[in-house]
């Protein structure tokens, strides 16, 4: 197929959760932002957050049209509304969700290749979960790109584990071994800290994994959520590792620059939110977030409040999965954070459910974030120069830790060493979120601890603070006309 004069991109993301969904939208807006039509193809119940999305970063949504194509969710067997991985409560119904997954497929193909498009495409990018894209790609004669919503550090190492299998020669799942992808630094995980595609049990099954990677290994090239400055080489290195053209074009967060508040954000939580933190000190809150799917068990989450009620800074907590709590957790919370109607407390501000993040991470009176490590809370807290306590939960959390603490130097360890359960890892022998939760890992005095170093004003603080203000900077150039991520957007659209 000859290109169009004004290259057309197909962006397609994964609808794994909305940490998956939001950072390709912003993709689309970036692009958009450089003159390229940009088509976004989602489901039914995800289409507003893409919406809000786009409404945000360019007037009236110029140059980026959304397509809703609806989910067979119920013709796989799956409750209604069930169009993210992220909204599943069993994992029984995670193959369903594959299975409509590639239905959903069909009906984009069936899209594309009709005369629905405003013109023709030039190009997909599709998210990790999307492997039919490729087939869609072949059959239209352009180039298709990958997204995973992972870092370049994190997909060098899965590269690694994919080719050496490493793990495969530890004798126990917590015993730690080295993947050298990365000759200046040492990164130590163990076999139970790796991503879902290397554990026997998860639920996703062999077929869809198999088919993911058959996907990766085939596609034209890769775009990162990243910039070529911050990863110490990962970039070009994973280029070297796969053969592959590997695009960074983040921090793709920086499409809403300067950062504000959307209208989900217009709530009178985050109202509250925010003129909360317009009451601190600079530098002196505790920002506390664990992602769009970060749920604690019960037990842990009870020793992280303690240790955030008892530090000696303000502490902003995002509480995710509270309506599941047993009573005297929501008790407890209901006492010492004035979340749901309890006392008013000064000091520690709890809020349920989402929250304006950027713009958050970005108010001057917030010091540090305590993190599960995902990418792209990861690449918001470096675009923000903000410094973060790790606490690594699940998928390659670990492998960004590594990064965070080890080699940008940003960071300080909870020390956490276990994963927590989530939908693709829960045992089949119990139901998936049942109360009979593991024991805490981390104490309280264990939180506290590394609070103290995340937040501490001597030497040591003050080198991790230059080093994320420096870093600031450089994602801010990257994106300028002229930086890596900017030349490479050209590139993508001139794919």
């Amino acid at each position: 197929m000859e290109k169009t004069t004004k290259p057309h991109l197909v962006l397609v993301p994964w609808i794994g959760g909305v940490s998956h969904i939001i950072p390709m939208t912003d993709i689309g807006c970036l692009l958009a932002s450089h003159g390229a039509p940009v088509t976004i193809i989602t489901t039914p119940a995800n289409a507003p957050v893409v919406e809000s999305r786009v409404d945000r970063a360019t007037p009236h949504g110029a140059g980026i049209t959304v397509t809703a194509i609806p989910f067979p969710g119920a013709e796989a067997g799956l409750p209604e509304g069930c169009e993210r991985l992220d909204l599943l409560q069993s994992p029984a119904d995670v193959p369903r969700f594959f299975a409509a997954n590639k239905q959903f497929g069909e009906a984009v193909a069936r899209y594309c290749c009709g005369a629905s498009l405003p013109s023709p495409p030039s190009c997909i990018v599709a998210g990790m979960g999307h492997p039919w894209t490729l087939g869609l790609a072949r059959r239209l004669g352009v180039p298709c790109y990958i997204f995973h919503g992972f870092g370049a550090f994190a997909l060098l190492c899965i590269e690694h584990l994919f080719e050496h299998r490493p793990h495969e020669a530890v004798a126990s799942p917590d015993e730690l071994f080295s993947i050298p992808v990365l000759p200046s630094f040492e990164c130590r995980v163990s076999p139970r800290q790796l991503p879902p595609f290397f554990s026997p049990s998860t639920s996703i099954g062999g077929g869809p994994v198999r088919e993911m990677r058959e996907f990766d290994v085939a596609v034209d090239g890769v775009v990162v959520n990243t910039f070529e400055e911050l990863e110490h080489g990962s970039t070009a290195l994973l280029a070297a590792a796969t053969g592959k053209r590997v695009l960074a074009v983040g921090p793709v967060s920086l499409s809403h620059h300067p950062p504000s508040l959307d209208s989900r954000a217009m709530s009178e939580d985050a109202r509250r939110c925010m003129a909360w933190l317009d009451t601190k000190a600079s530098k002196s809150v505790v920002y506390v977030s664990f992602g769009s799917a970060g749920c604690m068990p019960p037990a842990q989450l009870m020793q992280l409040g303690m240790a955030l009620v008892s530090c000696p800074w303000p502490v902003l907590w995002i509480v995710k999965g509270a309506d599941s709590l047993p009573d005297n957790a929501k008790r407890w919370l209901r006492e010492n954070t004035g979340v749901d109607g309890g006392a008013a407390n000064n000091k520690c501000m709890v809020m349920r459910g989402w929250a304006p993040q950027v713009a958050i991470l970005a108010h001057p009176a917030v010091g540090g974030f305590l993190t599960h490590c995902g990418w792209g809370s990861t690449l918001e807290a470096v675009a923000a120069g903000v410094p973060m306590a790790t606490w690594p939960l699940f998928a390659e959390q670990f492998l960004n830790e590594r990064l965070i603490v080890d080699v940008l130097g940003v960071g300080v360890s909870v020390g956490v060493t276990r994963p927590t359960e989530n939908i693709l890892t829960a045992s089949k022998s119990k139901a998936y979120g049942s109360k009979d939760e593991a024991d805490a890992e981390a104490m309280m005095e264990q939180v506290m601890k590394a609070l103290e170093r995340l937040m501490d004003e001597g030497a040591e603080g003050e080198g991790r603070r230059t080093k994320a203000r420096e870093l600031k900077v450089k994602a801010e150039g990257a994106l300028e006309k002229g930086g890596s991520s900017y030349f490479n957007l050209e590139k993508l659209i001139k794919s």
